[in-house]
């Protein structure tokens, strides 16, 4: 026990949990400028609809299927660090250049196509290592600290996203204000290839991890899919993260033109309000990282839950004549997100052996994610019914993404429902 306490405090290990915690800042830098508003100007600019811009904001969701050629190969792979820095960094500069396709001489159609493609490009060479990644930067993190761990790096990310969203925001609003939305477009671009090229050192400088890379003997895919699929807990988790990403895409791809277009939201003021929320969601993150170490991973989720389904509840009630309800759902929305997000990825080192740990989470991704992008598809067609009705369902004047949230609210219920009933009582590992 001594020796794995002066181990996780060695130099060596400090500099590893460092750079990964600045490498995932700078990752969540580049998120942000491929996510809701921010994209959403983008494929508006391509003369997109608000259901494909719903759609194929959702695509993330999709993207995690790449992630099941990580369950064939990644036991293959000896040299972590070189297999990481290759793909990750690929991905992150190609979604540097999804802000200068309006620069290509061609149509908006031509234009959209780019776009769908470099955007599946990139999260291919994402999500292709994400999960090895994710465990190679944990592997110099105390077990008995992880949950503590991941929420102190994602404050990190948070607080330093807040300057990054606003500034931008700001900043692109001007230049659309002034008809230069280009010069807006432009900026962000070389923002992004300041952000991948910082990502790169970070990578660098986390040590190599050793255990993989010496690894005897890659685990066959019947062994994987005996330890995965045939693992009735890991399977709860799965049916778990499903419901939870049901939710998710059921409606966070359709806000991003609501807000715009709608609720006469500018992007400015959006980011200003997602600002508020990131707050709020930075300043709870310790307390839920420290719930979630004492009371395990599973009761941190079901907290995030209630919190998501409240936020869900909210949103049923936005429209343009009570646009501030958008201000609490986000503030609810990102609060949930420090009791979800790291621990629906840390919950597979509860039922899943650590030795089949990116398989096990990049399957779990590839089969979550397809229900995600499935729901998000149906989504998109319930939106564009409503529209062409003039905004009405039943003979009600009712949003399209006010009936989005009350199913979303139905997953989420769902979720909490279904880990209380399946994992809530099992005992998990500490590994």
């Amino acid at each position: 026990m001594q020796e794995n306490a002066e181990l996780y405090n060695s130099k060596e290990y400090r500099i590893s949990r460092r750079a990964y915690t600045l490498e995932c800042m700078f990752e969540y830098f580049i998120s942000i400028l491929v996510a809701d508003a921010f994209i959403a100007k983008l494929l508006k600019y391509f003369g997109a609809s608000d259901a494909m811009c719903g759609v194929i904001s959702s695509l993330i969701s999709l993207s995690f299927l790449f992630q099941i050629f990580a369950v064939l190969v990644m036991g293959r792979i000896r040299n972590t660090k070189k297999t990481a820095i290759i793909f990750h960094t690929a991905a992150q500069f190609l979604f540097s250049c999804l802000y200068l396709i309006p620069f290509i001489p061609a149509d908006n159609g031509a234009r959209r196509v780019i776009f769908i493609v470099c955007l599946l490009a990139a999260y291919f060479g994402n999500y292709f290592v994400s999960t090895l990644i994710y465990k190679w930067g944990n592997s110099f993190v105390d077990p008995h600290k992880r949950a503590s761990f991941s929420s102190t790096k994602e404050m990190v990310s948070l607080f330093s996203g807040v300057i990054v969203s606003l500034l931008l925001g700001y900043a692109i609003d001007k230049f659309d204000a002034s008809g230069n939305l280009m010069h807006g477009f432009l900026l962000s671009s070389v923002c992004m290839f300041i952000f991948c090229a910082s990502d790169l050192v970070c990578l660098l400088l986390i040590k190599h991890e050793q255990k993989l890379e010496t690894a005897d003997r890659p685990p066959k895919l019947a062994e994987i899919m005996k330890n995965t699929l045939g693992n009735r807990d890991y399977v709860n988790t799965v049916i778990l993260k499903c419901l939870w990403w049901g939710g998710t895409y059921t409606t966070l791809g359709f806000l991003g033109t609501y807000k715009q277009e709608e609720l006469f939201y500018t992007l400015g003021q959006i980011q200003l309000i997602n600002i508020l929320g990131v707050a709020a969601r930075f300043a709870l993150s310790k307390l839920f990282g420290r719930f979630s170490d004492k009371h395990g991973f599973v009761r941190g989720i079901q907290f995030g839950l209630v919190l998501a389904a409240s936020a869900y509840a909210v949103n049923m009630f936005t429209a343009p004549n009570t646009r501030w309800l958008i201000i609490a759902f986000v503030l609810l929305y990102n609060i949930s997100q420090a009791g979800t997000y790291q621990n629906m990825i840390n919950i597979s080192y509860a039922y899943v052996d650590v030795k089949y740990f990116v398989q096990a989470a990049a399957l779990k991704d590839c089969i979550a994610g397809v229900f995600g992008f499935l729901c998000a598809l149906l989504s998109g067609r319930l939106l564009a019914f409503i529209q062409a009705g003039g905004n009405t369902l039943f003979g009600i004047h009712v949003y399209a993404q006010q009936v989005q949230s009350a199913l979303s609210m139905l997953f989420a219920i769902s979720a909490i429902i279904f880990a209380q009933v399946t994992l809530a009582r099992k005992k998990a590992m500490l590994q």
